[in-house]
C-alpha cells in the first residue's frame, strides 16, 4: 500500500485538509491518514488509488448513484457552503450494496469539494426521510457515512438538518447517538411543523432562503439529479 500511496496524488488535496481543520497541520495529517484508511475500506485495494468518478473509482456504482439517495443541490448558501441531500425513502435494498452506497456518498462529498468557498466554509446535510419507511433505515450504511465525515473526509459539516421526521425517527436518533461524535449530534437541527414556518426558521435562524431549498420541503430549487449526473458523466467527473 506504501508504495502505491506515494505515487498517488490529487490536486491540491494538501489544501482541502488543512482547510478543513482551519491549518492546523497536525490535525490535517491526522485527517489525511485516516481519509486514506477509509478509502482503500471503501474502495478496496484496486479502486482506492484511482480517480474518484464516474468513469475510474466509482464505475460500477451507476445504479446506487441512479437511486438518488444522496445527492447535491445545485446552489451554495450565503457563505458558500455545499447543501447535500440525504433522502432516505429512495434506498432500495435491491439495487445497492453498503460499500457501493458510502462510494456515492464519498462521490458526492468529493463534487462538493470542487468548490473552493465548501472546502473553506464547510458543508450542510439536509435530512428529508419524510416519506421514508423504518424498513429502508439502513444501519450499515449510516455508520460508513458518519465514520466517513468524522475525521476522514477533507469537508466540515457545519449543520444536519433533519425536516419533517416520521415518528419512527425516535428509533433512529437512539442509533445516530451510539455512534455519531458529540460534535456533530450538536449540529443536528429538527425541523417539524408546516412548510411555512419550517422556511421562515431556515431564513431567520440559518440564513437558507427558500430559493436555495429544495421543493420537497417548500423551497423553490428543483432537484434534477439525474441530469447532474449525466452533466458530470459527459464531463468525464
Amino acid at each position: 500500500m506504501s508504495l502505491r500511496f506515494t505515487q498517488y496524488s490529487e490536486p491540491h488535496s494538501s489544501s482541502k485538509f488543512l482547510r478543513c481543520e482551519v491549518f492546523n497541520a497536525d490535525l490535517a495529517a491526522k485527517r489525511y491518514v485516516k481519509y486514506w484508511d477509509k478509502r482503500v475500506e471503501h474502495f478496496g485495494p484496486e479502486k482506492a488509488f484511482k480517480k474518484i468518478s464516474l468513469s475510474d473509482a466509482n464505475a460500477g456504482d451507476e445504479e446506487t448513484m441512479d437511486l438518488g439517495v444522496i445527492s447535491l443541490l445545485g446552489k451554495q448558501d450565503d457563505q458558500g457552503r455545499s447543501i447535500l441531500i440525504y433522502d432516505p425513502s429512495k434506498y432500495d435494498k435491491s439495487k445497492y450494496t453498503t460499500s457501493s452506497m458510502i462510494r456515492t456518498f464519498w462521490y458526492v462529498v468529493h463534487s462538493a469539494l470542487e468548490v473552493e468557498e465548501t472546502q473553506k466554509h464547510g458543508m450542510i446535510v439536509l435530512g428529508d426521510p419524510n416519506r421514508a419507511k423504518l424498513s429502508q433505515f439502513d444501519r450499515e450504511v449510516s455508520k460508513g457515512i458518519i465514520g466517513s465525515i468524522s475525521g476522514a473526509l477533507p469537508v466540515r459539516v457545519s449543520a444536519i438538518h433533519i425536516v419533517h421526521p416520521p415518528t419512527f425517527f425516535k428509533i433512529v436518533f437512539a442509533f445516530m447517538k451510539l455512534v455519531m461524535p458529540k460534535r456533530l449530534l450538536k449540529r443536528i437541527y429538527v425541523h417539524s411543523g408546516d412548510d411555512q414556518n419550517v422556511l421562515a426558521k431556515f431564513e431567520a435562524k440559518f440564513g437558507l432562503t427558500k430559493d436555495k431549498l429544495p421543493t420537497t420541503i417548500g423551497g423553490s430549487l428543483v432537484l434534477d439529479h439525474h441530469s447532474w449526473i449525466k452533466m458530470r458523466r459527459d464531463s468525464g467527473l
